[in-house]
């Protein structure tokens, strides 16, 4: 009989369940690092600092997992990104003596975890990968319009209109180094040739993502901020 949907729901893990408040930090970026963490309910915003202002880098559910490098090495490691609350958050959080625990009283358990952490390890070498091509150009409107594509392939939102995806100035600027004024060049001037739709002051619409790539070509050399020259 099966007791539970997840593996993350098994009572043998509630030794290692924790629970934080919507805008509380799980670890901060730089932190010291012992232990990896796995989120079983709510939304986990992946951030970074940089010149002093906190990007999104990414939004992580139930299921995704954090400095996965504890389940291999003992020695302590600086935290890459920041995860914050986006919402009451739980999650699991196992350091090395926890690890030996599960290998001991339940390694069936265990090898979900690694089988888990397999595959997302696979899914972001994959996102790594697809990021470096998309950075190829020198031209930092072609780099703009690909980092658009690579949002809407991984946190676009289906919606009637296309794909909805979160453009703000920290997250961009954290990729790519731009003020500003040259991002809200380059968003009116997708918006006037109908490849994006503005439906706030942060969500936008791409209504045909292949008719976009397509035309980046043409693109690149429309929408280039007078100070991008």
């Amino acid at each position: 009989m099966k007791l539970h949907d997840f593996f993350w729901d098994s009572p043998a893990l509630d030794p290692y369940r924790k629970n934080v408040k919507s805008g509380e930090f799980l670890f901060e970026q730089g932190f010291p690092g012992t232990s990896f963490l796995i989120i079983t309910r709510g939304i986990v915003e992946l951030v970074a600092k940089k010149n002093d202002q906190l990007s999104v880098i990414n939004y992580l559910g139930a299921g995704n997992m954090l400095g996965e490098k504890a389940l291999f090495d003992p020695s302590v490691f600086a935290r890459v990104f920041g995860a914050k609350a986006l919402g009451d958050v739980s999650y699991l959080e196992f350091n090395q003596t926890a690890i030996k625990d599960l290998h001991k009283n339940s390694p069936t358990l265990l090898i979900e975890i690694l089988e888990a952490t397999l595959r997302i390890a696979n899914e972001r070498i994959n996102r790594m990968n697809l990021l470096v091509q998309k950075f190829r150009s020198a031209h930092p409107t072609e780099r703009f319009l690909q980092l658009l594509l690579y949002f809407s392939a991984y946190h676009g939102q289906p919606c009637s209109e296309g794909k909805a995806i979160v453009v703000n100035f920290e997250t961009i600027n954290y990729y790519l180094d731009i003020n500003s004024f040259q991002l809200e060049e380059m968003l009116e001037g997708l918006i006037k040739t109908k490849f994006l739709i503005r439906k706030t002051d942060t969500v936008f619409v791409i209504p045909n993502e292949e008719k976009l790539k397509e035309n980046i070509p043409k693109l690149k050399e429309e929408i280039v901020p007078l100070d991008f020259v």
